[in-house]
């Protein structure tokens, strides 16, 4: 990573960010290591205000993986390339390995990274079934995942908005660690229908946190 572009990045992120942003809580429950933050996702902003929380509390870049659409913008594009964001195409497995490699390794170099376990927006009262990255990651790295809730982006840029509204602000809440089970550290050696079980457990546990910290329900 190009360190002087993350920080012209991160700059540009704060200033557009900062209007909105109404603070960090429960920041001693972010390691200083290694982590995978798993937040919900209710608003095109989340991301920006997932990154900027992490990036104030850490002082380091939050990887976050999104669809590769906004990669193609010149300026979101810059954007999220220059903070570490890891583009993955929708429907496509050849890309979606290459996400989950490109996640283990920034991990494995001691970074963290950034996930929204429901995969698209939903600013529904219930949370949408996990789907299986953040899991994944989780059971392959063995590494602490960090239940976070987005309070108020959805007011202030509810999905089909081209800009943000003055006057709501959003807070970020960062929740304690989703344990692993102790059969989960043996998931590389079990049968694959045991892992795809353990990583749909895994996935609703997550999303059950981020929901219990957000307000909302969950779907069982």
């Amino acid at each position: 990573m190009a360190w002087k572009s993350y920080y012209l990045a991160a700059g540009v992120i704060s200033t557009v960010a900062l209007p909105f942003f109404d603070g960090v809580e429960n920041a001693g429950n972010l390691p200083d290591g290694p982590c995978i933050v798993a937040a919900n996702h209710s608003s095109f902003l989340d991301g920006p205000l997932l990154a900027l929380a992490y990036c104030r509390v850490r002082l380091k870049p939050l990887h976050m993986i999104a669809y590769e659409e906004p990669f193609h913008h010149p300026l979101m594009g810059w954007i999220l390339r220059s903070g570490g964001a890891i583009p993955f195409r929708r429907g496509d497995r050849a890309s979606q390995a290459k996400m989950l490699a490109t996640a283990l390794g920034w991990m494995k170099a001691g970074e963290a990274v950034g996930i929204f376990p429901e995969g698209h927006i939903n600013p529904r009262p219930r949370m949408n079934r996990a789907r299986p990255g953040a899991a994944l990651l989780a059971l392959e790295t063995r590494l602490p995942i960090i239940p976070t809730a987005i309070i108020g982006s959805s007011e202030v840029m509810p999905p089909g908005k081209r800009l943000p509204r003055l006057g709501p602000r959003v807070k970020v809440h960062f929740g304690r660690p989703v344990p692993l089970m102790d059969k989960e550290y043996l998931y590389r050696r079990l049968p694959k229908d045991e892992r795809a079980q353990m990583i749909k457990n895994l996935g609703h546990r997550i999303v059950r946190a981020i929901g219990m910290l957000s307000g909302r329900e969950v779907k069982e």
